[in-house]
């Protein structure tokens, strides 16, 4: 990835105004942790009653539309959606 994780929490954060995603102190190492948390709980859509809550494969569908439907440059785009397939392999086993 040619992209810092700041950067990548940066330009998540962009995509989902309304959460609250930051932390007093973005190192690289917490942006890392925090992206990666944030996106897990986005694919398993643990932001939804159980009830309603969508398949990871779905929600993964739906991620990666609305990454490249923003308006981040393309290398940001690449490197957030090479983060949610990485997750997505973790989290599908």
């Amino acid at each position: 990835m040619g992209l810092s994780f700041i950067q990548l929490f940066e330009a998540y954060r962009t995509l989902w105004s309304n959460r609250s995603l930051t932390k007093a102190e973005l190192t690289e190492e917490s942006c890392k942790s925090l992206l990666y948390e944030a996106i897990e709980k986005e694919l398993r859509d643990e932001m939804t009653h159980p009830r309603v809550r969508q398949s990871p494969e779905v929600k993964f569908y739906y991620a990666v539309k609305r990454v490249i439907m923003s308006s981040l440059t393309e290398t940001e785009k690449l490197a957030l959606i090479q983060l949610h397939t990485d997750i997505m392999e973790r989290i599908a086993l």
